[in-house]
């Protein structure tokens, strides 16, 4: 359990960072950005390798309230995860729905990303 608080700490910090001076923005954000990213990552790699009787909480973040959070967790149970179906299904729920909805840069790189994904991973454009 604590690697899912871990998770959660860190993915919250990810989608909603403290505020940074101009001057230390460029310098330090995006190093810590890509560390939290980085260890989000591994956390969900352990909790398939070392831990599975974590998967059903770590998936259980799918429905956060947080679309941030949710994105996250959607992207590294089918990246890293070797979920059953009905997590798979709702993970890419998730990125779908962002590839729809998302007006922004983020929305498009869904889109992109789901392009990606569907080419290796065909049968999950039924699922």
């Amino acid at each position: 359990m604590e690697l899912i608080q871990e998770y959660l700490a860190l993915v919250t910090d990810v989608v909603s960072p403290k505020e940074f001076t101009e001057k230390t923005y460029f310098a330090d954000f995006s190093k810590e950005h890509n560390r939290k990213v980085t260890r989000m990552r591994k956390i969900a790699t352990e909790i398939e390798q070392k831990y599975p009787e974590l998967k059903s909480e770590f998936c259980k973040m799918l429905s956060h309230e947080n679309a941030g959070v949710r994105i996250w967790v959607a992207h590294h149970v089918l990246e890293v995860m070797n979920c059953d179906k009905a997590y798979r299904k709702a993970a890419l729920k998730e990125i779908r729905n962002q590839a729809r909805t998302d007006k922004t840069a983020n929305g498009f790189c869904e889109k992109v990303w789901l392009k990606e994904w569907y080419k290796s991973h065909p049968k999950d454009r039924w699922i």
